[in-house]
């Protein structure tokens, strides 16, 4: 009985922490969608009533950001699902995959996670000064930054059954390297690197660090227009900059969610 007790009360204290830690999280984002609306937020949210010029202003001052940011994320997702895959297959499938220099660079590929995204952008800024004006530094900043995303999904999915017996087995039939990671192990692993795509597609949407140091006035993406539109003192433009993200943002989370499910049944 005093097991039972204290168990339902386990669970309820849990279900109230949850209720809690979701409403502090949820609140903020409801406010500033709402906010989007508003003629003007002041002390009250809406004294002046409701409209939609905030996201006039955003397309029409802003909407490039939107289009260079939707560029550079697609170019970024195709760029490295196909060097993580082919990174992680090599790695994985290795006949040495358990040295310590396997490891070292396997290491060295994840590195940029550890570094802060400030000093990835500060370095490429210093170090191809010449490029920045063409937005490429944006593209391989993105790229460099999100690949250890990719890279780390396939390479546990490799890693979860043993591929190596399978990549053997297509190998002693005549099949290439590429052959046998698009027709035998691909197909295998494919919800996994969807899953690492959408990841890198998710952070290099909202990527800020890095971009804020390589971006011009006329080379922006949506995080960094959005600091603007906040910098500027107008928290109603900012808001519908945010809204617009969360658009973006809120299916490709769902459609992640729903990846992993299927994964783990």
């Amino acid at each position: 009985m005093g097991n039972s007790i204290v168990s339902k009360a386990f669970k309820v204290l849990a279900f109230v922490l949850i209720l809690l830690t979701s409403a502090f999280l949820i609140v903020p984002i409801i406010f500033t969608v709402l906010g989007s609306f508003s003629a003007y937020w002041g002390q009250t949210m809406f004294s002046r009533g409701l409209t939609m010029r905030w996201y006039e202003y955003v397309f029409y001052y802003y909407g490039h950001t939107i289009k260079i940011t939707l560029l550079i994320s697609a170019v970024t997702v195709v760029v490295n699902t196909i060097l993580g895959s082919m990174a992680a297959y090599k790695v994985c499938m290795a006949k040495n995959a358990h040295s310590k220099w396997i490891k070292f660079f396997e290491e060295i590929l994840t590195l940029p996670t550890a570094i802060p995204g400030i000093a990835i952008g500060l370095a490429l800024a210093q170090a191809y000064a010449v490029m920045r004006q063409s937005g490429i530094l944006i593209l391989i900043g993105h790229i460099v930054f999100t690949f250890p995303l990719i890279f780390r999904t396939v390479t546990g999915a490799l890693r979860s059954t043993n591929f190596r017996a399978v990549d053997e087995a297509a190998a002693s039939l005549g099949a290439g390297p590429i052959r046998r990671f698009f027709t035998v192990i691909f197909p295998a692993i494919r919800v996994s690197v969807l899953s690492g795509a959408i990841n890198v597609l998710l952070l290099s949407l909202g990527e800020f660090n890095i971009t804020f140091f390589l971006y011009t006035p006329f080379l922006m993406t949506l995080p960094v227009g959005m600091y603007e539109s906040y910098a500027s003192l107008r928290i109603e433009v900012g808001s519908a900059f945010t809204t617009l993200f969360l658009v973006l943002a809120i299916p490709l989370s769902l459609l992640l969610n729903r990846l992993n499910k299927s994964k783990t049944m």
